[in-house]
């Protein structure tokens, strides 16, 4: 890369990485091999990809990424992602522009009328009884102390009209993002490392009859139950981070779903319940 794009964020997060940071996912392929085998020997579904694909945005790294998750991500329509802080991780001409080329296959929306821009929100119907509704909340962060995240107004504007599209609003709904609205405390986040407008966000899912908001960034799997909503948070946290290892299984059936915790065990290089 040349050494003029070094000059930005991106140099300090790759001395963090060089410092010690970018042992924890040393073993990342293995781990996403596991992921792999898991999904194929319990029958899921529907692959949700909260983001956080990178560590600095590079189009080598994003295009890593995909060869790897590849099988998770067939067929297609039942993939559904948004990019993490670290996918579009500088200004860097269109830095949305990579992530959509690489993922552009799994970006098909169902109802494409609701886009505010991109390809967000995207929609996904899956079955009868499933909906799945992915908010951007990612953008460049040129500030190396500012790591925090915004879903535009237009988003949050069309995600009060999906909440009562007909066609929508009467399933199952994931409505997902990178961001946590709540850390697990039920506290928000800091103004640096948050989403900025977490209580808007929150404010339109009153409207989900049943439902649940998934999100990443904390790489923390965890559960929160939010009061006065008939959804409850759940955070991915990280896959392949060591010592951090997880993620969520949902089971849904009608308008009830079952979450079920998965960890990593490192006696057999496995994941499991």
């Amino acid at each position: 890369m040349a050494w003029k794009r070094w000059f930005s964020k991106r140099a300090i997060g790759a001395i963090n990485l060089l410092r010690g940071r970018g042992k924890y996912f040393d073993d990342a392929e293995e781990k996403i091999a596991a992921l792999i085998e898991f999904k194929e020997a319990n029958n899921i579904d529907l692959v949700i990809h909260t983001g956080d694909y990178t560590a600095l945005g590079l189009e080598a790294e994003l295009k890593l990424a995909k060869e790897l998750v590849a099988p998770l991500m067939t067929p297609p329509q039942r993939y559904v992602t948004v990019p993490g802080n670290h996918d579009i991780y500088v200004h860097e001409g269109n830095s949305h522009y990579r992530f959509s080329e690489q993922f552009c296959s799994v970006l098909q929306n169902d109802l494409p009328e609701y886009c505010r821009g991109g390809h967000w929100p995207l929609i996904r119907l899956v079955g009868d009884n499933v909906a799945v509704i992915a908010l951007n909340s990612s953008k460049p962060n040129p500030i190396p102390w500012h790591s925090n995240g915004r879903i535009p107004r237009e988003q949050l504007d069309a995600l009060e009209e999906i909440l009562q599209d007909p066609r929508v609003k009467d399933r199952y709904i994931f409505v997902m993002t990178h961001y946590a609205p709540r850390l697990e405390n039920g506290e928000p986040d800091t103004k640096l490392h948050g989403l900025i407008n977490a209580d808007d966000l929150l404010e339109k899912c009153k409207a989900v009859k049943h439902g649940a908001i998934l999100c990443g960034h904390i790489h923390r799997t965890y559960q929160l139950d939010l009061e006065n909503m008939n959804c409850d948070l759940y955070c991915a946290g990280s896959a392949t981070m060591e010592g951090h290892e997880g993620f969520w299984v949902y089971e849904v059936e009608g308008k009830e779903m079952k979450a079920k915790r998965v960890f990593w065990d490192r006696e057999t290089c496995t994941y499991c319940f």
